[in-house]
């Protein structure tokens, strides 16, 4: 159990995920028996072995796997060499390359790795591990794969497995989150509220939400990744080699346009437990100077032709924030949400903040 209170409420960070993985038809059907979890770890077990009980139900993805093996009979293309390597033909045997339309695929070895790591660690609840034992044994045939970063490049997905996505995000998610103690060995996780994890969260919240709740007709949600722009104040660049590849993505959180306002709001999410700092030359708190940096620098390089808006959107951890800056190149919005009060509180600050910040008049 959880000894610490959590920053965000449990239930609150199950909707979180429900619209960054965007799962949210299924959610009443995880939700019921939630309140008996105060840890997300467990939160995260629930859902995935949910979506285990749902995928053997409908059926094991199968694909064809390559298999190398020394058969007693044909099967598929003979490996002339390698029989011959290994004297195969004298123990009346052939090394063959075929292919077998199997389960036992990538997909299904990253999950029921995951099932055995979250029956191993001591700090999953025991109805989810009773679970997880039951569905395990339809995993007999298949084998145990860690989700690595090398193995995640393997993984395509399209229209035949794309309901493993989920799952496969959930058993990433704890696979990086995992960690082994150094006293006595046993799995344990890592913090999850740790700012480094719940950034990609709550950015992916943001950008799902928006794009779900605002008005499709009036609003165009996005998170496009901009170029740099050139400038146009050089007449003659031959003496220098070009160095794009050298400059760092401009990929945004989260970009709305206003259709009828031709107005362009870009939202960096910032997920942090002190949006402020102390300055250098004193004890009062300012904001962090790269964050204003790197919502400027999207408003710069921006390729929309109305007008610009920045916005640093923040969770009420350790300051409230609510108020906005006209600045080159533009208005920039400062606004922290508290995340631990009733979800529809929440739903409602988040829309109204994007309205706010739309409106016509931003007189200071």
């Amino acid at each position: 159990m959880n000894t610490t209170k959590n920053p965000i409420p449990i239930k609150n960070l199950f909707f979180m995920l429900c619209y960054a993985w965007n799962i949210l038809s299924i959610k009443d059907e995880i939700l019921v028996g939630l309140d008996d979890y105060d840890d997300a770890y467990n939160v995260l077990g629930r859902v995935f072995s949910y979506g285990i009980g749902k995928l053997i139900r409908s059926g094991f993805h199968r694909s064809y796997i390559q298999r190398h093996e020394e058969l007693v009979s044909l099967r598929g293309k003979i490996d002339i060499q390698e029989s011959l390597k290994k004297l195969s033909i004298q123990k009346k045997k052939l090394v063959c390359n075929y292919d077998e339309y199997s389960s036992d695929d990538v997909f299904n070895q990253i999950l029921n790795y995951t099932i055995a790591a979250l029956l191993r660690n001591s700090t999953v609840d025991r109805s989810i591990k009773d679970a997880l034992k039951k569905q395990k044994m339809f995993f007999g045939e298949i084998g145990e794969i860690a989700p690595t970063k090398e193995i995640r490049k393997r993984l395509h997905y399209n229209r035949n497995n794309i309901t493993y996505k989920l799952l496969i995000s959930i058993a990433t998610m704890l696979y990086d989150n995992t960690a082994i103690s150094e006293e006595d060995g046993k799995e344990t996780f890592k913090d999850f509220f740790r700012e480094e994890q719940m950034q990609k969260v709550y950015e992916l919240f943001l950008l799902n939400f928006y794009a779900m709740h605002l008005d499709k007709s009036k609003y165009k949600v996005s998170a496009p990744k901009f170029s740099w722009k050139k400038s146009s104040y050089v007449d003659n660049w031959d003496d220098f080699e070009e160095a794009d590849y050298l400059m760092p993505e401009l990929r945004t959180d989260i970009v709305i346009e206003n259709k009828t306002k031709n107005v362009q709001l870009i939202i960096d999410a910032k997920y942090y437990v002190s949006a402020l700092v102390k300055s250098h030359h004193s004890d009062a708190k300012k904001f962090r100077r790269d964050h204003i940096s790197q919502v400027m620098t999207y408003m710069i390089n921006s390729p929309y032709d109305g007008e610009k808006r920045g916005a640093l959107l923040y969770p009420t951890v350790t300051d409230v924030l609510d108020g906005k800056q006209n600045i080159v190149p533009g208005w920039v919005f400062f606004k922290s949400i508290n995340l631990d009060r009733d979800w529809r509180e929440i739903t409602s600050d988040l829309i109204s903040f994007v309205e706010k910040a739309f409106r016509d008049t931003l007189a200071v």
